[in-house]
């Protein structure tokens, strides 16, 4: 409690640890601007020196507790900006790992095909019209169109879609995709920055580097109140110094001291960094992450918020939904067709084996087991013959479909995927396969058009399946198959209109989009890519943390401007008094005390919020 001992402490805190803020004024200043820095500079340099000359005087009088040493609050506020500013600098170096991560999709080599041999070259030599094998499970490593062969190939990183694409003679392939079933020979289209997987990293860095720091509302009363308060100060000393008291330095400085110190900006300093860190901290145990405090500042201005579909909207893998057959049959058709799936790695056949295993029925191994790429699977499960596949499988196969036709189309115009099944060369059921709606989602939707925001469905899947889901999501907008970069220009036309946009999504289809819109936000569930490139992170997958971290956000903001009027308050009443030398500087230290206090106390006051709208 020594005051020398308190001055031994803060002085590195002010003048080695608080360095950056006298420099960074200095360049404010430099500029004719007073900012942030500006501010904490100010506010601590007052409360530093003025306590600095409390604890001279006392040494000297032999008071061993001198009235009104604040060096605590100096070390306080320099403390409290620089945590601050650190977790915003993690945050940025955090993002560009999204970068990194995309870059690995790149293949070093390729397995070109010339004169009927294969040759493994560097990605380097490989040129537009080449031929190139790619075989099961290995990466695409350029754009380009299937020559030869049919396979299943995971697109997920463009579409976002959990289910691999069936690709055919002529389809185009996209570098950085997987192959899955089967080899497939293709031509080269293009290589380099013109490949898909390039754009998607230009994108994110565009992106990236033309996100522009917003200006906090304490910067903009900095620029007003700095330069008055040092105006009133010299005002004060000027006017005792040379008419009220001429000749008397000492009291006019004496004086002018104590405007500065109920001047002090200490709780102006304090007013955003404060409620933004008890507001994170809330937000935190509501499962919501903000990445730097400007971004709770930016959510709260959201009026369009744009959602991805597999995975956020949705629960992100299939499931089987339907199962029509004869009447008690149905235990009897799942476990067959179960086990003639049993031994493909089609996510299909993965739904189908999952189903079979939650009603509890023993799955076992199939006898004799086919598959055909993008087509169907033939089977021998305890003497029975099984085919399950397309409508067409069937028809190749010679089983008429029959009663169940009506009931498969209208599982298809739901934007279900139907799979046929037969036993023994006779149609015994359909099975309808879909990625469902998470059952928070429709809840979601209602809390976010509560917050009048315009909500709205983006996503690479196909339109009659994107609209079926926004229906049963009661979303009435919906973009479907888009690309990422068609994701980014939409969000720029929203921008370019005035609006401030949200992006929501899981996938590393996502990140540009993320990166590009005013906040991005993935949901737990999502992929790494996808949780480095947004600007906050749902520790879960529940869609109303979308809704909570908007109110999150509009509360804080208004904690911060009753901060701001708190701070403001007590300068505007005491100032005056101070001018007019009816204020000792202790008094006016003890005032500024106390303005720091009902800021920290008002921001506090977030940590009982309710978040729910």
């Amino acid at each position: 409690m020594q005051p020398w001992f308190q001055w031994l402490l803060a002085t590195p805190v002010q003048f080695v640890i608080g360095s950056s803020f006298y420099f960074q004024a200095y360049q404010a200043l430099k500029s004719r601007s007073a900012n942030m820095d500006v501010l904490v500079a100010l506010s601590t340099t007052c409360a530093y020196l003025y306590s600095h000359y409390m604890t001279m005087m006392a040494l000297k009088s032999g008071d061993a507790n001198p009235h009104a040493v604040y060096f605590e609050t100096s070390s306080m506020i320099i403390t409290v900006v620089l945590l601050g500013k650190w977790l915003e600098a993690s945050a940025k170096q955090r993002s560009m790992k999204a970068l990194g991560q995309l870059r690995q999709l790149y293949t070093d080599t390729a397995l070109l095909v010339r004169d009927g041999k294969h040759q493994t070259v560097p990605i380097e030599q490989v040129d537009i019209g080449d031929t190139l094998l790619i075989v099961p499970g290995a990466v695409v490593p350029v754009d380009g169109q299937v020559l030869e062969g049919r396979s299943a190939v995971d697109e997920s990183f463009v579409t976002g879609e959990s289910v691999p694409a069936e690709k055919g003679k002529l389809d185009p392939l996209i570098g950085g995709s997987t192959n899955v079933d089967a080899a497939l020979m293709m031509k080269v289209t293009a290589v380099g920055r013109h490949t898909a997987l390039a754009k998607m990293i230009a994108m994110m860095e565009e992106a990236q580097s033309s996100k522009a720091d917003i200006q906090r509302y304490v910067d903009v009363i900095a620029g007003l109140f700095v330069p008055a308060v040092l105006f009133l100060a010299l005002l004060t000393f000027s006017v005792w110094s040379f008419w009220l008291m001429p000749g008397d330095y000492e009291s006019a400085l004496f004086k002018s001291m104590a405007v500065l110190v109920i001047a002090c900006p200490c709780a102006l300093g304090l007013a955003t960094p404060t409620s933004i860190l008890v507001g994170t901290g809330r937000a935190i145990s509501a499962g919501i992450l903000f990445k730097e405090g400007k971004h709770v500042e930016q959510l709260g201005q959201v009026d369009v918020v744009l959602l991805d579909k597999t995975g956020t909207l949705t629960n992100g893998l299939p499931r089987v939904t339907d199962i029509v057959t004869e009447s008690g049959q149905e235990q009897r058709l799942i476990r067959l067709i179960a086990a003639a799936e049993r031994g493909s790695e089609h996510p299909f056949a993965k739904a189908i084996v999952k189903e079979a295993v939650r009603r509890g029925l023993h799955v076992k191994e199939a006898d004799s087991f086919q598959t055909v790429v993008g087509a169907g699977v033939v089977a021998k499960v305890d003497q029975h013959d099984i085919v399950v596949g397309s409508k067409s499988f069937m028809k190749k196969h010679g089983i008429v479909i029959g009663a169940h036709a009506r009931l498969a189309d209208r599982f298809q115009a739901e934007g279900k995927t139907v799979l046929h099944a037969s036993i023994d060369g006779v149609h015994a059921g359909v099975i309808a396969i879909a990625d469902t709606l998470k059952t928070s989602s429709p809840q979601a939707i209602r809390r976010l058009k509560k917050l009048r925001t315009k909500v709205i469905m983006v996503t690479g899947d196909q339109r009659t399946t994107a609209e079926a889901i926004a229906a049963k999501a009661g979303i009435t907008r919906v973009y479907a198959e888009m690309m990422p970069q068609d994701k980014v220009q939409l969000i720029h036309s929203f921008q370019r209109k005035g609006s401030s946009v949200a992006m929501v999504g899981d996938g590393m289809n996502d990140a540009p989009a993320l990166a590009a819109a005013d906040i991005g936000i993935a949901v737990g569930t999502g992929t790494d890519i996808a949780k480095e490139a947004a600007d906050v992170n749902l520790l879960h997958s529940d869609l109303g943390g979308v809704a909570d971290a908007i109110v999150i956000s509009r509360k804080t903001m208004r904690n911060i401007r009753q901060n701001l009027a708190f701070a403001l308050l007590y300068n505007v009443l005491a100032i005056p008094l101070a001018f007019m030398g009816w204020m000792a500087p202790w008094i006016a230290g003890t005032a500024m005390a106390l303005s720091s206090v009902s800021v920290v106390a008002n921001a506090l006051r977030l940590q009982r919020a309710s978040w729910r709208n």
